[in-house]
């Protein structure tokens, strides 16, 4: 927890909140690990279990879907875009505030792991991590929904 001299807490120091957008929609990733300092104070939070999407993003073949950092004005890391579940890399992903990616992996259900070593924000800079969940269909109702049940990658 971060404090001030005096005894006062300020607000939590948070990195920037990470959005998948697309015709769906706006997930909002799942946040992992992070350290963010400001001008006065830093805040870090490790998390030792795997961080899994909570929402998946409904999108077709094709379409252009943009990673955006909120608020964030440099950004340096890389998305990697792999099978729910599974460690395989199927795209890497180089980020700026605001990232487009026409989707060209095969139709099926993805995480897009997000790693920035570096974010600067306002008056905050620092490093974070998060998740976002993504099924490709061409034929599905385009939505942001649950994620749904646990998954464990396929063999093979």
């Amino acid at each position: 927890m971060t404090s001030t001299p005096g005894g006062s807490d300020p607000a939590p120091l948070r990195p920037p909140a990470l959005e998948l957008r697309s015709e769906a929609g706006t997930q909002r990733a799942v946040q992992g690990s992070y350290c963010v300092t400001g001008e006065e104070s830093g805040e870090c939070a490790d998390y030792e279990a795997p961080v899994v999407p909570e929402q998946a993003t409904v999108v077709r073949p094709g379409e252009v879907v943009t990673i955006v950092f909120v608020g964030a004005d440099v950004v340096d890391g890389t998305a990697s875009v792999r099978r729910l579940g599974c460690d395989e890399e199927l795209r890497s992903l180089p980020l700026e505030p605001e990232t487009p990616w026409k989707v060209d992996v095969a139709p099926g259900v993805y995480e897009i792991a997000v790693e920035a070593v570096a974010f600067e924000a306002g008056s905050t800079s620092g490093d974070t991590s998060a998740v976002l969940g993504l099924v490709v269909d061409a034929v599905a109702p385009l939505a942001v929904r649950p994620r749904g049940r646990p998954v464990v990658c396929p063999a093979g």
